[in-house]
């Protein structure tokens, strides 16, 4: 099974530089690598000084960087154009809105798309068995987490089918497409086998990079909490560009602070852009000091649901740097939604779980417990 490193953080903060260095410190210990992205910037090209056309040319396609590490940005037109199959199938049914003899051509490309086809692609990576690991460049912090809930977003529009009408073109959207990915229940079990992938601490972690200053201290703090919220494991924080500046290093200790039960790696501000394996390689021993890249840290567990009792049940979250006045829940059904200021998580409550009562909720340290269990008497 590929180990997954998934790189996310704050924009501008350096995470293509990140992902890239960290997937060329692991090629050149003979780990077979890819190192993929999605999105339109080629952020990994540029880091690797890998030239491509500004507009023409192959697309989309895996490119060798030494005889251990591969490169490919995920172009998502291209995938939709190369796995349409005629405007048939799973994938057509899945994207294509609900629509009826389209093709491919003819489907805008949007966030909800770009995050399927790529995750597909990083299941059939996994599948093929010819990467030990895979390094993905991540967008920043708010696009990866939905890239990263797509499939949850996506079960609970198919729970809601049989609802009313959901206001707004997106919604409407979303669960037309659903309808369709019913009818495909390849890709749909693939989506599902990949994000389990996503969520098991074993294969995948988060690398959180961030610089040092005061937007991107918070920010970093959110986004770990909201990782650890969808069950995300984070194996570290990166804090790169560092210079002499005393107000940096003030930044710099309130981060370790904050993060206390994670590593936290520093990165001095180059001299020069990290664009090539020769600064990369200097980037990469700066970064990790000659420490194996993937087998980085230890990440706390996941928790979740667990059975404590005859009739008991437990739900444990992490929500660091969260007060429980910071915490509004609510039951609806099978359903328990976790609310934390504009982040929100739905939990599906297994049936043996949701024919009960929430009988209460606290914090212990950093962790929510929620309780749920058979009335007295019943």
């Amino acid at each position: 099974m590929a180990r997954i490193i998934l790189v996310s953080g704050s924009g501008g903060a350096g995470k293509s530089s990140v992902a890239a260095a960290t997937a060329l410190a692991a090629s050149r210990r003979g780990v077979r690598t890819m190192v993929l992205s999605f999105g339109v910037s080629r952020g990994l090209s540029a880091a690797f000084g890998v030239e491509v056309p500004l507009f023409s040319g192959p697309r989309g396609v895996p490119v060798g960087i030494n005889d251990h590490l591969s490169l490919h940005e995920v172009d998502v037109a291209e995938e939709l154009r190369r796995g349409w199959n005629s405007g048939q199938g799973g994938l057509a049914a899945l994207v294509a809105g609900g629509l009826e003899r389209v093709s491919a051509e003819e489907v805008a490309v949007t966030a909800e798309a770009a995050h399927v086809v790529t995750l597909l692609r990083l299941g059939e990576y996994v599948r093929e068995q010819r990467h030990d690991l895979i390094v993905v460049d991540c967008p920043s912090t708010s696009e990866a987490l939905q890239f990263l809930n797509t499939v949850s977003a996506m079960s609970w529009y198919a729970r809601k089918q049989q609802a009313p009408a959901q206001p707004g073109r997106r919604a409407r959207l979303m669960a037309a497409s659903l309808q369709g990915a019913e009818a495909s229940l390849e890709v749909r079990d693939r989506l599902k086998a990949v994000d389990e992938l996503l969520h098991n601490p074993e294969v995948t972690t988060v690398r959180l990079v961030t610089s040092a200053d005061t937007a991107s201290v918070q920010e970093s703090q959110r986004a770990y909490m909201h990782f650890n919220l969808h069950g995300l494991a984070v194996d570290c924080v990166v804090i790169n560009r560092l210079g002499p500046a005393q107000a940096q290093q003030a930044h710099v200790e309130k981060l370790k602070a904050a993060f206390t039960d994670v590593l936290v790696l520093k990165v001095p501000h180059q001299d020069g852009e990290v664009v090539g394996e020769k600064p990369l390689e200097a980037f990469a021993e700066q970064l990790y000091q000659g420490e194996d890249p993937v087998k980085l840290g230890e990440p706390q567990p996941m928790l979740g649901l667990r059975k404590d009792a005859v009739d008991v049940y437990l739900l444990e979250v992490r929500l660091p740097f969260v007060a429980k006045s910071d915490i509004e829940l609510s039951r609806r059904g099978e359903e328990f939604v976790i609310q934390v200021g504009g982040a929100r998580r739905n939990v599906v409550l297994p049936r043996m779980v949701a024919l009960l009562p929430t009988s209460g909720a606290h914090m212990e340290g950093d962790r929510l417990i929620v309780s749920f269990q058979k009335e007295r008497g019943v």
